[in-house]
């Protein structure tokens, strides 16, 4: 019985882990490829990547977050 209980866990917690959805968003700046962007990675616990899409302009700059 032991067995089964503890097998039962194991299996809620990898199905757990296994729910997590990792979003990596690329900033880019007039079109460019922004490298000293860091903050790239994240896990998704709801939704879709894509609603953290972001595009602005100011002063005439064009920035944008892409997320997948």
């Amino acid at each position: 019985m032991k067995k089964v209980v503890i097998l039962l866990i194991a299996a809620t917690a990898l199905i757990s882990f296994s729910c997590n959805k990792y979003c990596y968003c690329k900033h880019y700046i007039d079109g460019v490829l922004d490298k000293n962007y860091t903050q790239g990675e994240f896990v998704n616990e709801s939704g879709s990547c894509a609603d953290y899409n972001e595009e602005k302009t100011i002063e005439g700059v064009t920035y944008e977050l892409k997320c997948k």
